[in-house]
Order: C-alpha cells, then sequence, then structure tokens
C-alpha cells in the first residue's frame, strides 16, 4: 500500500468470523445491515425542503450492538430543524421497546469559540436493550427552513459495497417549472414519475445482498458505488458562481487588515515571499473552529471579525487570508474541495460533494491551505493532493491540486549505536523528515509536554523490547520550513546478549514519520480490488552499530535491490572495522495519489522480498 499507513495512519478494524470445523475465514457478511431505508425530499422553489426518513437496521454480530445502540442525526440549527417521529428496539422475539424521551437527547457540537462559529446540533437517540438478532428501528423529519444556496437545490446519496441493503427507497419532489434539476442514477433502479399537480417525483430502488470485505485504504464509495444526484446547479460554474456570491463581501479589505499586511510583509520582497509570511501567520495565529461547506451556512464571517476572534472555520481562513493578499496586491481566489478519500467529480454538479475551501494564488500557482498550521507554504495535507477542484473567482473549468511529489516527500534517519561489553549500549538517533511526512511529527511534538518525554521515551524503547531510558531532541515545530529535524539521545540496558553468540536485528529504535517497514503494513491485507489513496515518497535508514572488542561478526546479510516501474527497495550491509554500516531505501515514486488493483498486485510482487531483507540478523559472537 506504499506509504499509505505512514501518511494516513489509517487501520481498518475488519471482524471476520471463522469456522470452526475447516479453520477457514468466511465471507464478509457485514456487522449490521439496512433491513429499509427510505428517504424522500419534497422540495420547495426556492431549494428549501422536507426531508422524511425511515430506516431499520439489523445488528448481525456482536460489534453490531455498538454500532447500532445510538443514532446521531447532525443538523444546523439555523438552517434545519429536526424532529424525532419514532425509535424503537424491537427483539428478536418480537417484542419492541419504544425508547423513552429521556434517551432521546440534543448535543451541542461546538468547536472552540462556540456558537458564533458553530451551530452544529447533534440529536442523539439511544436505543434500549439491543442485542444480536434485534432490530433497532428509527423515523425522522428534516426541515431545512434556510436553503444552502438561495434558489438552489442538491441531494448525494452513495452507497458502499460493505454494507446489506434489503430494502432502499429514495424519492424526490420538486416544482416542476420553477426548480430544473440534473439528475444522475448509477448502479440503482427506477427514475423519473410524473406525479402532475405541478411536481416532477422521482423514485429509485435499490438492494444488495452480497457484500465484499471492507478494502485498507479504498477510495470513497462515491467515486465507483451506487450512487444518486439531484441537483439544480446546470454546472460546476453555477456553484462557483454562488459561493463566490456570498463569500466574497465577506473578504473585504479593511483599515485594520491592510495594516496587519503592511505589519507582516515589512521588509519580504517579491509576492511569493510576502504571500508565505501571511499564510504562515494565519496558520499559527487563526485557530481552526466551526463549520466548514456542507454543513451549516456556507457564509464566512467578515475577515475582521475572523481576525479579531483569533478563530474560524476553513470558510472564515480563506476569507482573512484572501483578504490580506489582496491588500498586498497579490490576487488569490477560494477552492471548493472534497477533503476525505473522494477522488472524482460526478457529471452532475452538487455542491455537496465539497467539504472544505483552502486558498490558490494564480500567479505562484500555488494552493494554500491555512487551517493546516504545521504544513509548510506551498505544499497540502495529503488528504488534498491530487483532487479536482473548483475556482471560484474566474471560475475558468475544474482544476486539480497537485499530486504529493515523491521528491519533496522524504524522511531520512540517522542511528549511531555504541554497544559496552557488558551488552548495553548508548545510541544517538536523528530524523529529518520533509514534504508531507514533516506535517503529522511536527503536530505530534508541538504537543508533547515536557514532563512526559521522558514516558514516552520509555514507551519507545518498551515496544522496541528494549529497556532503558532516552532523552528526545526537538526543533521548534512551529518553524514550518522545508523540513524538520527531531531525534533522540538513548541507554539501552540489553542491546546485545554478550558474551555471545547472538544475533541483532536491525531496527529503528525511534521511528521516522515513515519507517521503510511502514510502506509495507498494508500488504498483509488482502489484494486491493477497489482503487485505493497512497502517498509517495522515499524513507532512507542508515546504521551504524559501533560493537566492542572481542565481538566478531560471523555473518552479514546480503546486500539487496528490488524495483519495479514506480517502486524500488536497496539494502547494503557492510563491516568497517569494529564497526556495522547498514543503509536501506525504499522509493515510491507513484505520479498520482490514487493507485489502482493493478498497482498493488505489481507492488506485491517485490513485497516479499523487501520483508525478507527487513526480517534479517547480523550474527555474531
Amino acid at each position: 500500500m506504499r506509504f499509505l499507513a505512514a501518511a494516513a495512519l489509517l487501520i481498518l478494524m475488519v471482524p471476520f468470523s471463522v469456522s470452526a470445523d475447516e479453520g477457514k475465514t468466511e465471507p464478509f457478511t457485514g456487522i449490521i445491515k439496512y433491513v429499509k431505508y427510505h428517504v424522500d425530499y419534497d422540495v420547495n422553489p426556492d431549494g428549501t425542503h422536507t426531508e422524511n426518513h425511515e430506516e431499520i437496521i439489523e445488528v448481525l454480530t456482536d460489534e453490531g450492538v455498538e454500532a447500532a445502540n445510538q443514532e446521531t442525526i447532525r443538523y444546523s440549527e439555523s438552517l434545519e430543524e429536526v424532529e424525532i417521529l419514532s425509535a424503537y428496539t424491537l427483539k428478536k422475539d418480537g417484542r419492541r421497546i419504544d425508547v423513552p424521551a429521556e434517551n432521546i437527547q440534543v448535543r451541542d457540537v461546538v468547536a472552540a469559540g462556540g456558537p458564533m462559529y458553530s451551530d452544529i446540533k447533534a440529536r442523539v437517540i439511544i436505543f434500549p436493550d439491543v442485542g444480536v438478532g434485534d432490530r433497532v428501528g428509527y423515523s425522522y423529519r428534516v426541515v431545512q427552513k434556510t436553503p444552502l444556496f438561495p434558489g438552489h437545490f442538491s441531494m448525494t446519496i452513495a452507497f458502499t459495497r460493505f454494507v446489506v441493503y434489503d430494502d432502499v427507497r429514495i424519492g424526490v419532489s420538486v416544482p416542476t417549472d420553477s426548480l430544473k434539476v440534473r439528475t444522475l442514477a448509477s448502479g440503482v433502479r427506477g427514475g423519473r414519475v410524473q406525479d402532475g399537480n405541478g411536481r416532477t417525483r422521482w423514485v429509485w430502488t435499490y438492494e444488495n445482498s452480497e457484500i465484499t470485505t471492507p478494502e485498507y485504504g479504498a477510495v470513497d464509495a462515491l467515486d465507483y458505488g451506487p450512487r444518486i444526484i439531484v441537483s439544480s446547479f446546470k454546472d460546476y460554474a453555477a456553484i462557483a458562481a454562488a459561493y463566490e456570491k456570498r463569500a466574497r463581501p465577506k473578504a473585504a479589505v479593511t483599515d485594520k487588515i491592510r495594516r496587519l499586511a503592511e505589519e507582516l510583509t515589512r521588509g519580504k520582497k517579491g509576492r511569493k515571499e510576502q504571500a508565505r509570511a501571511l499564510y504562515t501567520w494565519v496558520a499559527q495565529n487563526i485557530r481552526y473552529a466551526g463549520n466548514c461547506i456542507g454543513v451549516g451556512s456556507v457564509v464566512p464571517h467578515d475577515a475582521e471579525m475572523v481576525l479579531a476572534n483569533k478563530l474560524g472555520d476553513c470558510k472564515d481562513h480563506t476569507a482573512l487570508l484572501q483578504a490580506l493578499l489582496e491588500a498586498r496586491g497579490i490576487e488569490s481566489t477560494p477552492a471548493l474541495v472534497n477533503y476525505g478519500s473522494s477522488y472524482k467529480l460526478p457529471e452532475v454538479p452538487t455542491v455537496t460533494v465539497f467539504n472544505h475551501v483552502i486558498n490558490y494564488i494564480p500567479s505562484l500557482d500555488l494552493y494554500l491551505d491555512s487551517t493546516s498550521e504545521f504544513t509548510p507554504f506551498g505544499l497540502l495535507p495529503a488528504g488534498e493532493a491530487d483532487k479536482p477542484v473548483i475556482h471560484t473567482t474566474n471560475f475558468k473549468g475544474i482544476r486539480h491540486t497537485p499530486p504529493t511529489d515523491y521528491k519533496v516527500n522524504r524522511s531520512h534517519t540517522k542511528t549511531v549505536i555504541r554497544v559496552h561489553e557488558d551488552g548495553s549500549a548508548d545510541g544517538e538517533t536523528s530524523n529529518e523528515e520533509r514534504g508531507v511526512f514533516s506535517i503529522g511529527i511536527r503536530a505530534a511534538m508541538a504537543s508533547l509536554q515536557p514532563n512526559m518525554e521522558d514516558r514516552l521515551m520509555r514507551g519507545i524503547l518498551a515496544r522496541s523490547s528494549y529497556s532503558g531510558t532516552g532523552t528526545i531532541i526537538k526543533s521548534n515545530p512551529r518553524d514550518t520550513g522545508d523540513s524538520y529535524t527531531y531525534g533522540a539521545k538513548y541507554h539501552l540496558d540489553n542491546y546485545m546478549n554478550l558474551p555471545g553468540p547472538g544475533a541483532i536485528h536491525i531496527a529503528p529504535v525511534l521511528p521516522n514519520a515513515a519507517p521503510v517497514s511502514s510502506a509495507l503494513s498494508g500488504f498483509n491485507m488482502p489484494e486491493a480490488t477497489l482503487d485505493y489513496q497512497c502517498f509517495n515518497g522515499s524513507s532512507t535508514e542508515e546504521y551504524r552499530i559501533e560493537l566492542p572488542p572481542g565481538v566478531k561478526v560471523l555473518a552479514l546479510p546480503k546486500d539487496t535491490h528490488l524495483a519495479v516501474s514506480n517502486l524500488s527497495y536497496d539494502a547494503t550491509y557492510r563491516q568497517d572495522g569494529s564497526a556495522i554500516i547498514v543503509v536501506r531505501r525504499f522509493e515510491d515514486r507513484t505520479p498520482r495519489n490514487v493507485c489502482t488493483p493493478e498497482d498493488d498486485r505489481e507492488a506485491r510482487s517485490i513485497m516479499g522480498g523487501v520483508l525478507k531483507d527487513l526480517r534479517s540478523q547480523i550474527i555474531y559472537e
């Protein structure tokens, strides 16, 4: 899976059942199934609408109990009203237990900054006495009293292939003359039904009784699965114009913003250095809070208000940075993007596929996301790379964020270990992270409290089967230059078994952000049948192990070179006097961030050899 695990830190827990008599993995049947999934949309001419939902879920496994015993309905209090119509547990013996009123709770979903920046509420239904074989059912109504975009309606539903659906019915009714919509229906049955009385209705149905095992890092179901889209937007240019109309006035350049822009760029020459200074200040001084597009208002707060409160959501960050850039004569535009695992835009334009807003500077051809405070200027977080975007100012068609660059994404570790005659050792590791590899480690180091460093280092050593102590050495994580360096000094009580004979397993004492072994973690999963997220880059590990007098090296692993079209692995082992020198390098040159099942099969052809080398040992006496 390339650097999937290292870059995305994704672990997919998939429940499997095993036959007692055969010891073989049975087909994946899921942990729950949707016995019923009905949704009806009744749309008004101005884009407001009413949604009626009815769902019944059956619990298939013990894991499914936890998944089904609570349902959360999120909504924007300023835009929507939610009414729970019914909620109950249906026991497998036929008994029905209605959910008591106290089990239906309203909770605030408020980020830092309070309701001024987030009006998202959660209506939580807690179902009583849920067990395997039971069903939970509920129905509710959502009334959108204010449209997300005036005069427009947009909805998107995609069905994953990893869940059983017995009975899906989606209905949409719109006024025939006053609201023109386009539809896309793929992998479902049904279509347009002319009801008359000035309204047009569509009804689609779907079911799937055979499902597949969830796949590690697979792209979103919207990119491949059965889906239904209904939208009144003529094209993506219309979405760009609708967002621009409401957001552009919020990026006004006021005297306060102009003065701040001048102060932050004083002494900075050229657009790029000025843009860097402005981006870095916003990223590190405006805390993230509240909603982004898709849920809640799509209108940012005034840039000056964002500045005064020093916090805001992605729309607010974008508006403030746009205003600061404009104050220095640097044109920019908001860019709507999907932050997640979807990499395609459907043919029918729908605003619901966008859940994030970033800035784009045409003169520098640079995308910037100031909500990601540890991302260096000129880079994007991995979840925004290689994605279709629409620029809301001067829309000129669908654009694309650049994929991650393997020449930029580099992780380099140097380890020196000096072994003493009793088998203990003193060591030092220095790590340098570049590109997307630097983002997560900066965030981790920024959250590390000084009084926790000793405990963290002891834990790191214990996970590597060592006892000992150490000190973490780190540079300033808020210095978002091209690279980030950190490391550790440590004492190991039990590095070698002396006197020998024995063996040394070569592995990082302090792992870097993308250790060579992490690039292989996905290959213990079944082969991919779907496209999946992948992130390129290179990881180099250098070791110098200085042995004490009297220790004789009997055997070194053989040098290894393995390669396919976009992947290569090299390892060298040599002795220099009493020191052992090991260098390992894994490089992924894949030019995109979506890999195919064919890519997966090709990569697996060399991974057995890589894993074998990583298990190799130095034999001594």
